[in-house]
């Protein structure tokens, strides 16, 4: 049961720092050509097929852990939340991530 006032660590990324998080946490050896594209400074070149395989994974791990990850993006002066991807990585979206204490 969740309790109203159970505590969780929040943090937001901005999209090149959460692409990089995704990188160092989730990037195995399938992921090994996406891995030497940042270290190379090349993040362009990473599929956005790829990102969203990385998204998806660190979304799984944070959900299996009791966390969550959101993508926030300003829309007419609007702030919009996504809890998925569905198409295209997208641009500039603000990232938060909340982990729970277990």
């Amino acid at each position: 049961m969740k309790m109203e006032n159970e505590k969780h660590s929040v943090i937001s990324l901005s999209d090149e720092s959460f692409k990089h998080y995704l990188i160092e946490r989730y990037a195995d050896t399938q992921d090994e050509a996406a891995g030497k594209e940042w270290q190379e400074g090349s993040q362009v070149i990473v599929s956005p097929e790829n990102w969203i395989r990385l998204f998806n994974k660190a979304k799984a791990d944070l959900a299996k852990k009791g966390g969550s990850v959101t993508g926030y993006e300003l829309v007419n002066n609007v702030l919009l939340s996504h809890d998925g991807i569905h198409a295209h990585w997208p641009m500039n979206w603000m990232w938060v991530l909340q982990f729970s204490h277990d």
